[in-house]
């Protein structure tokens, strides 16, 4: 009983190895190609409570689900928040290049030019 445990679980993790394996060699592979460019808009208002944590969750899980490999740009709109939402995003602004913030008006009149 103990042998087919325990030759289970190595074929297991031998099995899990090599998936991982294949998974790092593909993915270094990939990393010369050019990534597709995407940007995920945020709108808030009011958030100062939770912009910064769900900013950096969505960083974290971007990073997380593709190895780091890919990051698209996510652009804060601010709605017309009266609160310190505004310094919170300039803020994250200055620790992630790939964040970008912006006022409900500016981003309508991108958004007029884009149709």
């Amino acid at each position: 009983m103990m042998d087919i445990l325990s030759r289970t679980f190595i074929t297991f993790f031998a099995i899990y190895g090599l998936t991982q394996l294949i998974r790092d060699i593909v993915l270094l592979f990939a990393k010369g190609r050019s990534s597709p460019k995407a940007t995920v808009v945020v709108k808030v208002l009011n958030a100062e409570e939770s912009l910064e944590a769900v900013i950096r969750s969505l960083v974290w899980k971007t990073i997380a689900f593709t190895d780091g490999s890919f990051m698209p740009d996510i652009l804060i709109v601010d709605m017309g928040s009266s609160d310190s939402t505004e310094q919170i995003a300039q803020r994250l602004c200055k620790n992630y290049s790939f964040i970008s913030y912006t006022t409900k008006e500016i981003y309508e009149k991108i958004k007029s030019k884009e149709k």
